[in-house]
């Protein structure tokens, strides 16, 4: 028995959210965590971007590995992993081991999420894969967003813990639907040593016009995490909110994000108009971040609204373009885009939580200007070498 189409989608979809699945469903929690564990709010935020660090790297390396081994002996093991550290998250006391079990579980959803974009690429083409991409993209911004919503209301009805089971339940059905998938994809294996095989992504990396343009994709995804990571806080202690509200807050702030993305895309605009919009957003959410959030929450909510919509569109055109720029490597390729993404994620989270608990709107603030200033030194470095990425200036 194989997957069909339909449970193959939604499958990817599925591993595809391992990373808020994993980071995210525990946010509201985070006070109550604290408190539990005897510790302070910065050990705390260890567990949320040493999982980033590690997910980063794990992808990284997993995905030329599964470009040797097959995309199913990778998802089986990977997963395993996951389920186990997930359950193991349930039971420890102690925060230092709590934040080593996280790194395990990294791991584990590392290959989830190399095996989604991996997926892509091995089994749809043209229209039919550039639409499996828009919805992931759209997933990605969803992900962030709604899982919190939903780690709350497990919260609410059985603790904190609750937020580790619901996940190992989710890697086991991936795991369970991982055993049908072929066992000869990719029909073509990377040769050589394991050295050599990860060494691929180098290959990728080196060109320039590719690695420029991930950047420019990827680097909002900074901005997006360090307001996730540090959101409780400001909803819940600074504004006083419940953690039911905060979890609409974030919804809210995800549904607006969406409708603002979808106008966009619906304007029909070329790709470099694509990509200036994007940057218009980046823009406007520092303005609002820096000048007006701090006043109220509603003025916070509204002012990571166009980071999140343009995270959206960058993704929905951008991941598209990179992953038909490149012929064969396919999970190096996903390895490639994944890790930059939780990479910059990291350095996102990192960077917010190391603010003053009362400055982290303002942390936020610094990661988007970081952002817009990397976006705009990567376009002109771009436009200077006439846009060297595959389909970049068509319309």
């Amino acid at each position: 028995m194989r997957l069909g189409k339909t449970p193959l989608i939604l499958l990817i979809l599925i591993m595809s959210m391992f990373g808020p699945l994993s980071t995210d469903m525990y946010l509201s929690g985070l006070p109550q965590m604290v408190e539990d564990f005897g510790t302070t709010e910065a050990t705390m935020n260890m567990s949320l971007y040493m999982f980033m660090l590690v997910l980063a790297f794990s992808i990284l390396f997993l995905g030329p590995i599964s470009d040797k081994y097959g995309r199913r002996r990778i998802l089986l093991i990977t997963m395993a992993i996951y389920v186990a550290s997930n359950l193991a998250c349930v039971f420890v006391t102690d925060i230092w081991l709590f934040i080593a079990l996280r790194m395990v579980q990294a791991f584990g959803g590392g290959g989830a999420m190399v095996s989604s974009f991996a997926l892509i690429k091995d089994l749809f083409t043209g229209r039919e894969r550039a639409r499996v991409l828009s919805i992931v993209a759209i997933i990605g911004i969803l992900g962030p967003i709604m899982s919190p919503v939903i780690g709350t209301l497990l919260i609410n009805l059985y603790g904190w813990h609750s937020t580790f089971i619901a996940p190992a339940a989710v890697g086991a059905v991936c795991m369970a639907m991982g055993a049908l998938l072929p066992g000869d994809i990719p029909t073509e294996r990377l040769e050589g040593s394991i050295a050599n095989t990860v060494m691929r992504v180098v290959v990728i990396l080196k060109d320039r016009g590719f690695t420029m343009f991930m950047m420019m994709i990827c680097i909002f995804t900074a901005s997006q995490l360090a307001y996730i990571s540090v959101s409780s806080y400001i909803y819940q202690q600074k504004f006083g909110l419940s953690t039911t509200e905060y979890s609409l807050a974030l919804g809210a702030a995800c549904i607006l994000a969406l409708i603002v993305s979808r106008a966009i895309s619906h304007l029909h605009l070329s790709n470099l108009r694509t990509v200036a919009a994007v940057f218009l957003l980046g823009m406007l959410s520092l303005v609002m971040m820096t000048f007006a959030a701090e006043h109220s929450w509603y003025l916070f909510l509204l002012s990571i609204v166009p980071c999140c919509s343009n995270t959206i569109t960058a993704r929905s055109f951008g991941f598209a373009i990179l992953m038909n720029h490149h012929d064969g490597d396919n999970g190096s390729v996903s390895s490639v885009l994944n890790f930059n993404t939780f990479i910059l994620a990291f350095f996102g989270m990192v960077i917010a939580s190391s603010f003053p608990s009362d400055m982290f709107i303002y942390g936020i603030s610094a990661v988007l200007l970081v952002c817009c200033i990397v976006f705009a030194v990567m376009w002109a470095m771009l436009k200077h070498l006439d846009y060297p990425v595959r389909n970049l200036k068509e319309q």
